[in-house]
């Protein structure tokens, strides 16, 4: 029935934004923190060396890459550290705002990358002069 696939939806729907706010739990996370974490190892240094024809496509992973692999790092850091300052009950708000912070930062990094020099050409300004 319907009704049947709509409650389906919406659990799926929930489980995943669940699995997303805490990114720290579950091997799924594990994997993917260090999949990301060997990414931007390689990748970053490619951005940099690349030709400007290429730097497009680099900055726009780097501009999911970085935000993501600070969303689960710092998850870590908020489930060993808000219990113990804000109590147990504080983890979930935490989670939440650290999950608007990567959405932000994800964002803005995009911006950057669509309406402005990019990710890459942003870190060479900085050695021009």
């Amino acid at each position: 029935p319907q009704w049947l696939l709509v409650c389906t939806c919406r659990r799926r729907t929930a489980s995943m934004l669940g699995r997303i706010i805490a990114a720290d739990e579950g091997a799924i996370g594990v994997k993917l923190y260090h999949m990301v974490n060997l990414g931007i190892l390689g990748l970053t240094p490619a951005a940099l060396a690349a030709p400007p024809s290429m730097s497009f496509a680099m900055d726009m992973l780097l501009a999911v890459a970085f935000p993501l692999h600070g969303h689960i790092g710092m998850n870590y850091v908020l489930t060993d550290y808000v219990p113990k300052i804000f109590g147990k009950a504080a983890r979930g708000p935490a989670r939440v705002v650290m999950l608007g912070v990567t959405g932000a930062t994800t964002a803005g990094l995009v911006k950057l990358n669509l309406q402005g020099p990019g990710i890459t050409g942003t870190l060479k300004a900085l050695w021009r002069k």
